[in-house]
């Protein structure tokens, strides 16, 4: 088996999650990823030592592991854009469209999935989306959605919350 190494990204997409709690099948890209801004990122975990008087060393070890998060941003300021990852209504069409934020943060779960330029998948069957807003009003930047993957346990048994495989086709 050769080496696989993942060079940059070719696509983020994005879906509803499977209706058995699996992965997602019918997933959608958003418009453009700003370049240098996405990333997969897993937290070092938790370790708990457990000791007893009698013993410098530790009789038990115990380790939680970290949250992964996927972070990338958009660019795409379009209403349908805005109400996929945070949430709330458009109001109109064309261009009289309008994104009207909700009321409360809304609770968005997305299946992802993640192809690099060197092809290789990651897919993640449940993440909880956090997205805001990043408008810097100057002439040298672009306003940007920064939206945050939280990945979570699928639903489904036997799922696992983050399969990488080479994109074979």
């Amino acid at each position: 088996m050769s080496e696989r190494i993942s060079i940059g990204l070719k696509s983020i997409k994005m879906g509803d999650i499977a209706v058995d709690g699996g992965m997602g099948t019918s997933l959608a890209a958003l418009a453009g990823t700003f370049e240098d801004t996405a990333t997969i990122i897993q937290e070092e975990g938790e370790t708990t030592e457990f000791f007893i008087e009698e013993s410098d060393d530790p009789i038990e070890s115990l380790t939680k592991k970290g949250l992964t998060m996927v972070e990338w941003a958009i660019a795409d300021m379009t209403p349908a854009t805005l109400v996929k990852v945070l949430g709330g209504e458009v109001t109109g069409t064309g261009d009289t469209a309008k994104w009207n934020a909700p009321a409360d943060v809304p609770s968005i779960e997305q299946s992802i999935e993640i192809i690099s330029r060197k092809n290789i998948k990651y897919e993640i069957a449940r993440a909880k989306i956090e997205a805001r807003l990043d408008v810097n009003l100057s002439k040298k930047n672009v306003a940007l959605v920064r939206v945050k993957a939280k990945v979570l346990t699928p639903t489904k048994t036997g799922v696992a919350p983050i399969v990488v495989s080479k994109v074979t086709t």
